[in-house]
């Protein structure tokens, strides 16, 4: 990929460090398990969660379940939700 994002991270508030960025280009050519492995390395590193929230029945009373958390894949998205034509051609 030749396109830099470099640009978003005034806006992403994202910290620039130059170790990353040469380890970038060092592993820019892996594949495979050893893509999976430096990829793996970096999530572990770098990512935490933000919040959490429950797929089924919980005993924890402060978790919300995934479906009325807004930022969860198992929430509902109005913009998905289509059904057939109106008589007035519309879709939602």
């Amino acid at each position: 990929m030749e396109q830099s994002f470099h640009g978003l991270n005034p806006v992403l508030n994202i910290p620039v460090s130059l170790a990353y960025v040469e380890q970038a280009k060092r592993n820019a050519a892996l594949t495979g398990p050893e893509l999976e492995g430096w990829v793996d390395g970096l999530v572990g590193e770098l990512w935490e969660a933000a919040d959490i929230c429950a797929v089924g029945l919980t005993a924890c009373p402060v978790m919300q379940p995934c479906a009325k958390s807004p930022w969860s894949s198992m929430s509902p998205d109005p913009k998905s939700q289509l059904g057939g034509p109106r008589t007035d051609g519309r879709i939602r």
